[in-house]
């Protein structure tokens, strides 16, 4: 069996990449960790697909951390060669690929003004009543834990149904692309 430490970082694409450095630093208050400006390496290039001419493959690479999450993102800006640049925009239920990558947040309130005022994001519905929703109650018959221990007790039980009840969210479609989520009071996962 595969044995994991840890989730390494998100790549992200991007046709500028301090412009993009720029997006993450305002929204998400990420820090600008390694640069590696203009890399040539042929390892590098083979191991991501260039095995025709790796040593033509020109990239700038900028990790950012996301603080507090744990969550590093890495910035690709290819020179050469260049791909589609075209932006695929998915909706929530659309099959294929990941479809959001969700963050928790302290005030969501507050993350959602910023996001829907900030350039170059579009929330996932742009009608004037989209925001954060809380969802609505649940009973512990909607769910099910997998380790029967927890399966059969009461309280257990009634602990998700009442995180459950107080969650809130909201998606967005950043400008490269990439949907996320934030979220306030999903606070038993990976715990």
């Amino acid at each position: 069996m595969l044995q994991f430490n840890g989730l390494g970082h998100i790549n992200i694409v991007v046709d500028d990449i301090e412009k993009a450095s720029q997006f993450y630093q305002d929204v998400f208050g990420a820090k600008k960790s390694q640069e590696f400006p203009h890399f040539k390496n042929s390892g590098f290039a083979k191991s991501a697909g260039f095995l025709e001419h790796p040593e033509k493959v020109d990239v700038s690479i900028q990790f950012l951390d996301i603080p507090h999450t744990g969550v590093f993102l890495e910035l690709f800006c290819y020179h050469s060669p260049q791909g589609n640049q075209k932006i695929n925009y998915f909706r929530t239920n659309d099959l294929g690929g990941v479809r959001h990558v969700c963050l928790r947040v302290k005030n969501i309130d507050q993350a959602f003004l910023l996001v829907k005022n900030y350039p170059g994001i579009k929330l996932i519905n742009s009608a004037p009543e989209y925001k954060p929703y809380k969802i609505d109650a649940i009973t512990p018959d909607e769910f099910k834990f997998f380790d029967e221990k927890l399966e059969r007790d009461p309280a257990a039980k009634a602990e998700v149904c009442n995180i459950i009840g107080n969650i809130r969210y909201f998606y967005f479609i950043d400008p490269y692309g990439v949907q996320w989520e934030f979220e306030e009071g999903h606070d038993d996962i990976g715990h």
